[in-house]
């Protein structure tokens, strides 16, 4: 069970890394996709670990899902509070990226609403 936390960290800094040097291959984007990655992992860590009969939700030593779960999610605060405090996404960028055209006289505000991007029930 050794190795998610310490190869996240390894990526977190180097994006810090980046991030400070104004890199261009870097966007902030970058440390919400850290995360998101660090969910999926702990999703099957937590699934692992429920499976063991002594588990309780807590860290033990002979659950070693566990012990990591603990750290994974102490470092994904570690990543957040990170972005909280340094980082902050531009929105109007973000549309940008998302409606590449929205700045076209022809462009359709409606298709920015929620059920056009995710559909309707």
């Amino acid at each position: 069970m050794k190795g998610y936390t310490d190869t996240y960290k390894k990526d977190f800094y180097n994006l810090k890394e980046k991030a400070s040097l104004n890199e261009n291959d870097y966007e902030p984007r970058d440390f919400y996709d850290l995360i998101e990655q660090i969910n999926g992992d702990l999703q099957y860590l937590e699934e692992q670990a429920e499976r063991h009969p002594n588990y309780n939700y807590c860290p033990d030593i002979d659950i070693p899902a566990s012990i990591e779960i603990e750290k994974l999610s102490l470092f994904k605060r570690e990543i957040e509070n990170f972005i909280r405090n340094k980082e902050t996404i531009n929105n109007d960028i973000e549309l940008d990226i998302m409606f590449p055209d929205r700045h076209d006289d022809d462009f359709d505000e409606e298709s920015m609403n929620f059920d056009s991007i995710y559909g309707s029930d």
